[in-house]
């Protein structure tokens, strides 16, 4: 299990709960693009592949791009 920062809000990402994990991941991809506000076409690819596999699976590339991009929003903060 790790957790997600970003704007004080905390997103817990659990690879053994699948269908919150990747609720999580949604609300925090949402959160970015707001914050990023450009690249829209690049998140939406990653929604709608996180969509696809909401019940069933978390994908570890996502949940790392996501630890990436967290980083990258706190350094430039």
């Amino acid at each position: 299990m790790t957790n997600l920062t970003l704007r004080q809000k905390m997103y817990t990402i659990d690879f053994s709960r699948p269908k919150e994990t990747n609720e999580a991941l949604l609300d925090f991809f949402m959160e970015v693009q707001k914050i990023k506000g450009h690249e829209t076409d690049f998140y939406y690819k990653i929604m709608n592949k996180i969509v696809i596999g909401n019940s069933k699976f978390v994908d570890f590339k996502t949940v790392q791009l996501a630890k990436s991009i967290e980083q990258e929003i706190i350094r430039s903060a």
